[in-house]
């Protein structure tokens, strides 16, 4: 059965210029598509290129498409996301779309084949990230042009952007969607007739800004070769939440969440609320802030789950971390139109406080520094007066300058610094039938927000003016050929007959596109200096949702409890990193102490020494005082017995004398006796002396 169908397919496309249907094989199935009755290419609408999650992995990224068997009839243009909208006649909003909503649509040139292949443009719709989808405006002028065009649809409001920074609601699930639709155009569009080497990705309004955040998320790389830019940037204030959860909370209280400020209760509310609450209170197109509500996040980095934005777009734009393409960006030259239907409004509040329409991705160190900021823009467009009816241009030229051409200018500049690819910037300021109405148009001329995109793609608007006419043929053929060769003006025609120059820093070139083309340098310099200053300053850099104090969830439980057996294996490695270091320290006390023992040894035998020295020095006194001592015995002794010698010869001389006395009477007995006397004494001290020798020799 199924060669038959490919058999049948095969023939199809070999009449098919005999035909009004193509039919196009894919990995997946096959699809038809219908020839345009007022062109010469083919449309295929509503061709699946992934499925949204439901349940509890609704805020998930997509999931592949299912195959199919049968030739899906690719015609329905009605397929839309879950969304809401206000009628005109009342506020009630009517709810619209579909979880099944993630299709394409394709307009093949009639000459495309796989054996000649075309260039591809892929457009991202806008609609302030809470709306739209890939048929809110038709692309048949550009498709005239021989290029394949493509749109898609995305989840929008709070089912595609909501962002809680866990893993039940990492945020991006929208752009999630858009990585998976070129994912798919680069493997399926050479079946179609398309070149997957040449494909140039473009935007308007959020769109832009999200096509730029596409160029530089590490999700898609080689999947995009060209960027054109209409009334975006991924710089705006309006395109980065810079506080997702306080989002979150706020929305989630408008619909009824009465539950604690966890975490964990906020995403069990978003896990079960309803899609028609959630579609209602996604809808903030007019925010005094420049913001839209749910927008894109920073996100947290989690297993299992491809981030597709991990930092802030400024940074990575400043350190030229992404694929340099040629470029095709610009503005309308009074963007701000687009917020003068708050005007009446508005005006009396930014007289009473200014504070409430500061950009968003400003924050201020104090008080005091705002109020001076606020004192300077009041000055400058409202020339430090009060916001009346009369200050309708300053309002608009506010709005324009804060809320878009700063961040693209931006943008501009700093892909300028790091690129040796092509830059082609333009202002718009036509205004003809196509542009946005709005309740002033008697008194301001200008183009309004996304204008230029009017005269690009069909929005359901008509003209039958010359002038616009001509516009619509101009855009659409710059457009085509910078999606054919890279250069808007590749080839002067009867509407192109002017060079389009690259834009540097340097040679700061731009297309003043208006009733007249011409080529211009400087653009909006005063203004952006002005803005630049501050935002040098006081740029709040958008970061990842921080995690509630309170915020309990399986993700945080497995991680707390592989930290606590982390914890666990490390602190039994500390205990044997412990044990092995008291050990060591034990050994080496041990060691101290022998040590110590040692010393102390030593120092007892150099002791022991010194009293033996000591000892013996005493000693050998003792023996000199020894032989002093008998020395002066002896000498004593010989004294002794001298004086001994000496009384035996006193008493001879005596006995003599008596003898004698009568013969010697005239011989002085007197002094024999004194005589005597005075020997018997120095005796005497002699032995006195000994005694104390001996009592000294006693003691010792």
């Amino acid at each position: 059965m199924w060669r038959f169908i490919l058999f049948s397919i095969f023939l199809t496309n070999v009449l098919a210029d005999d035909e009004k249907t193509r039919t196009v094989i894919l990995s997946d199935g096959g699809v038809e598509g219908v020839k345009y009755w007022n062109g010469d290419f083919y449309e295929f609408y509503g061709v699946p290129y992934a499925e949204a999650p439901t349940g509890r992995d609704r805020y998930q990224a997509p999931l592949p498409v299912k195959p199919w068997n049968n030739i899906f009839q690719a015609t329905s243009k009605k397929t839309v996301c879950y969304q809401s909208h206000y009628t005109d006649e009342d506020a009630d909003f009517v709810l619209s779309g579909d979880y099944d909503c993630l299709v394409m649509n394709l307009l093949v040139p009639e000459v495309a084949s796989e054996q000649n292949l075309v260039p591809v443009v892929v457009y991202v719709h806008s609609g302030a990230f809470s709306g739209g989808s890939g048929t809110m405006a038709m692309f048949h002028y550009l498709a005239r042009h021989d290029i394949l065009v493509i749109s898609f649809n995305y989840r929008v409001g709070a089912l595609g952007f909501a962002c809680l920074g866990n893993k039940e609601i990492p945020g991006n699930a929208g752009l999630k969607d858009q990585v998976a639709a070129l994912r798919w155009i680069k493997k399926n569009i050479k079946n179609f007739g398309g070149d997957p080497n040449k494909i140039t990705l473009a935007g308007y309004s959020v769109g832009a800004a999200m096509a730029e955040l596409l160029t530089l998320s590490k999700t898609t790389d080689g999947l995009i070769n060209q960027l054109i830019l209409e009334s975006g940037s991924a710089l705006s204030p309006f395109t980065v939440n810079r506080d997702p959860l306080s989002t979150a909370k706020n929305i989630a209280f408008a619909m009824g969440y009465n539950g604690t400020e966890t975490l964990e209760d906020l995403t069990e509310f978003y896990l079960n609320v309803s899609v028609h609450s959630l579609a209602e209170k996604s809808i903030n197109f007019f925010l005094p802030n420049s913001t839209f509500g749910y927008t894109p996040c920073i996100e947290n980095v989690h297993e299992g789950i491809e981030p597709f934005l991990t930092e802030s777009p400024l940074d990575i734009l400043k350190r030229g971390d992404f694929n340099k393409i040629p470029i095709l960006t610009g503005f309308s030259n009074m963007e701000g139109i687009s917020r003068t239907i708050k005007f009446g409004e508005w005006r009396e509040r930014m007289t009473e406080d200014f504070s409430d329409f500061i950009p968003a991705d400003l924050k201020f160190n104090s008080e005091e520094t705002k109020q001076a900021f606020i004192k300077e823009v009041k000055q400058r467009y409202f020339n430090g007066q009060e916001v009346n009816h009369e200050k309708l241009q300053g309002y608009i030229n506010y709005f324009s300058d804060a809320m878009f051409k700063y961040s693209i200018m931006k943008s501009l500049k700093l892909h300028a610094a790091v690129t040796t690819k092509p830059i082609y910037f333009y202002e718009f300021s036509y205004v003809g039938k196509l542009n946005m109405n709005h309740n002033y148009m008697d008194k301001i001329k200008g183009a309004s927000h996304r204008d230029q995109t009017a005269y690009i793609l069909d929005f359901y608007g008509w003209t039958n003016n010359y002038r616009d006419l001509d516009m619509r043929d101009r855009m659409t053929t710059m457009w085509a050929d910078f999606v054919k060769y890279g250069n808007p003006t590749a080839y002067e025609s009867l509407i192109v007959n002017y060079q389009w120059l690259p834009y540097t820093n340097k040679n700061q070139n731009y297309l003043q596109i208006g009733k007249r083309q011409s080529m211009k340098q400087k653009l909006f310099v005063d203004e952006y200096n002005f803005w630049d200053k501050v935002y040098k300053k006081y740029h709040w850099k958008p970061e990842a949702p921080k995690k509630v104090v309170n915020e309990v969830n399986k993700e945080d439980n497995k991680v707390k409890q592989e930290t606590v057996q982390e914890k666990k294996v490390v602190n039994e490695e500390k205990k044997e990193d412990n044990k092995a270091k008291q050990d060591t320290v034990q050994e080496k006390k041990v060691v101290n102490e022998v040590r110590k023992e040692d010393k102390k040894a030593k120092q007892e035998t150099v002791q022991e020494k010194k009293v033996v020295n000591e000892v013996k020095k005493e000693a050998n006194k003792a023996k000199q005082e020894a032989v002093q001592e008998k020395k002066v015995v002896n000498e004593v002794k010989n004294d002794k017995k001298k004086d001994d010698q000496d009384t035996v010869k006193v008493s001879k001389v005596l006995n003599e004398s008596k003898k004698d006395n009568v013969k010697q009477k005239d011989v002085p007995q007197k002094k024999v006796v004194e005589d005597v006397k005075k020997d018997s004494k120095q005796e005497a001290t002699k032995e006195k002396k000994t005694d104390e020798v001996k009592q000294q020799e006693k003691k010792k």
